[in-house]
């Protein structure tokens, strides 16, 4: 634990390193260490052209000018001109707040600067929502006679089964398993809450298989709590999900990029879709607000389409001409 430096000046350097290091000794994931890593400096590079240099000197406002500088920052993926996306300033917005709330807990600040920091909302689903029959498809797209098929099987029902977070997903432990009441435990969810999900009849179905006669000839170290393992026996990795996900869903047929949470969005569209009440789909993904679930209620322009060609009165009256002149 750090302590408050007295009258000395609290260098910003010296903190990064420190925090890293407890960021690891926490477990945290690649991914957040990473984005501190290449974040943190920027800030603190940020922070010093505006004349601060003690970590006790930043306030809210310095902070606020940084995240209208990222507003502004240019994207080195896009195209010329283009500027950080929303979800990349949200990331680097978050990893901001994330060493402020470590500096209050290592009391080298009193009050946190961060914590009413405004961030881009990012509210939006994917350009692409699978459909009912390409989700049917994926799910079938692994071989459920091997042992890897049986895995894969197992792993793409759960995650259409359940809306479960990549993450979430990843983290599950045998122990977190109750076939016979059919549910997962998911544990240190988004907000570092823990909830209970319910499991479909085939995810159930699939997991029973894959924990009967996949997952005893995956393990190679006793012991290993992990559901999901790799080829090698060891808790299977983000890489290696995404990569099995995208080859499967290749073999489905399915054209374009598809993701871990394109299964998530899927969950939650195909759920209201057949009625289900959104304050359910609420609950069901862990979601802490009704505004971060009511995006899935935004329909597709297809359905729109559909709509209009069976209520608006001009329109039908124009496909029943058109029929009638078609037919003579």
């Amino acid at each position: 634990m750090l302590t408050r430096a007295g009258g000395k000046r609290v260098r910003f350097e010296g903190l990064l390193s420190a925090y890293l290091e407890e960021l690891e000794t926490q477990g945290a994931s690649r991914a957040l260490t990473e984005r501190a890593r290449l974040v943190l400096p920027r800030l603190f590079r940020h922070l010093r052209w505006q004349r601060v240099r003690d970590a006790r000197s930043v306030r809210e406002l310095h902070l606020i000018r940084f995240a209208r500088y990222l507003s502004e920052a240019p994207s080195r993926h896009g195209p010329e001109g283009a500027t950080l996306s929303l979800v990349t300033q949200h990331c680097y917005l978050q990893a901001v707040r994330g060493f402020f709330a470590w500096l209050v807990r290592s009391r080298v600040l009193l009050k946190n600067p961060a914590q009413e920091l405004p961030e881009p909302r990012i509210l939006r689903l994917p350009r692409r929502v699978l459909t009912e029959v390409e989700a049917h498809r994926l799910m079938n797209a692994p071989s459920g006679s091997s042992l890897l098929g049986r895995r894969d099987r197992a792993l793409l029902e759960v995650l259409y089964g359940t809306g479960l977070r990549r993450g979430e997903c990843l983290r599950l432990d045998v122990a977190d398993v109750d076939l016979g009441e059919e549910l997962l435990l998911v544990r240190n969810g988004k907000g570092k809450k823990d909830r209970m999900v319910p499991l479909t009849a085939r995810a159930a179905s699939t997991l029973d298989l894959y924990l009967r006669e996949g997952r005893p000839e995956l393990m190679n170290t006793p012991g290993e709590p992990a559901l999901f393992l790799s080829n090698r026996g060891r808790r299977m990795s983000r890489s290696l999900l995404s990569v099995l996900l995208s080859n499967h869903a290749r073999a489905a047929g399915i054209k374009g990029a598809v993701f871990p949470h394109a299964l998530r969005h899927a969950y939650a569209t195909h759920l209201l879709k057949g009625k289900a009440s959104i304050r359910h789909v609420q609950e069901l993904l862990g979601h802490k607000s009704l505004e971060a679930t009511s995006v899935y209620t935004r329909v597709s322009v297809e359905d729109l389409r559909e709509v209009l060609a069976r209520c608006h009165p001009r329109e039908r009256s124009t496909r029943k001409a058109v029929h009638f002149l078609r037919s003579r």
